[in-house]
C-alpha cells in the first residue's frame, strides 16, 4: 500500500514538474516576443517610461537567448532526468534577471511596474532550485 501511495505521489510530482518547465518555456518565448515587439518600439518605450532609444542588436540578442532558454526548458519538460545543467543555469539566470530589473527600478531608471514581470523569473528560479534539490541523487523517483 505504501509503495502504491509513493507511486501516486511520484506521478503527481512528475506531472507538476513537467507542467512547471513547460510554463517556463512558454514564459520565455512570450518574453522574447515582448522584447522584440514592445521594447523595440520607440513609441512603447516612451509610453512605458524607458529612457533613450532601443539598442536593436542587444534586444535581438536578448530575445534569442530568451527563446533558446525557453527551448531548453521545453526539453526539460519532456524528460526530467536530462538537461539538469539547463535547470542550473535557470536557477542562476532567472534571479539575476529579477535583480537587474529591480535594481534599475530602484535607481529610478525605469518605472517599478516594468520590473513587476521579473517576479515571475524570480519565482521560476526558486521552483527550479526546489526541483534540483528534490530530484538530486539516485533516490529520485521522478519519471522521465
Amino acid at each position: 500500500m505504501a509503495s502504491e501511495s509513493t507511486h501516486m505521489t511520484s506521478d503527481v510530482r512528475t506531472r507538476y514538474y513537467r507542467g512547471m518547465f513547460l510554463a517556463a518555456a512558454v514564459w520565455n518565448v512570450f518574453s522574447a516576443g515582448g522584447v522584440l515587439f514592445l521594447l523595440g518600439s520607440a513609441k512603447y518605450r516612451r509610453t512605458a517610461g524607458f529612457p533613450g532609444t532601443p539598442d536593436t542588436i542587444a534586444l535581438q540578442l536578448l530575445a534569442c537567448c530568451l527563446f533558446v532558454f525557453g527551448l531548453g526548458y521545453y526539453w526539460v519538460s519532456r524528460d526530467l532526468s536530462r538537461n539538469r545543467d539547463l535547470v542550473k543555469l535557470g536557477v542562476i539566470g532567472k534571479p539575476l534577471a529579477f535583480f537587474v530589473f529591480f535594481g534599475h527600478a530602484m535607481a529610478g531608471e525605469i518605472p517599478i511596474l516594468l520590473a513587476g514581470p521579473s517576479l515571475v523569473d524570480l519565482l521560476f528560479g526558486a521552483l527550479f532550485l526546489e526541483f534540483l534539490v528534490r530530484a538530486r541523487g539516485k533516490g529520485s523517483n521522478l519519471k522521465t
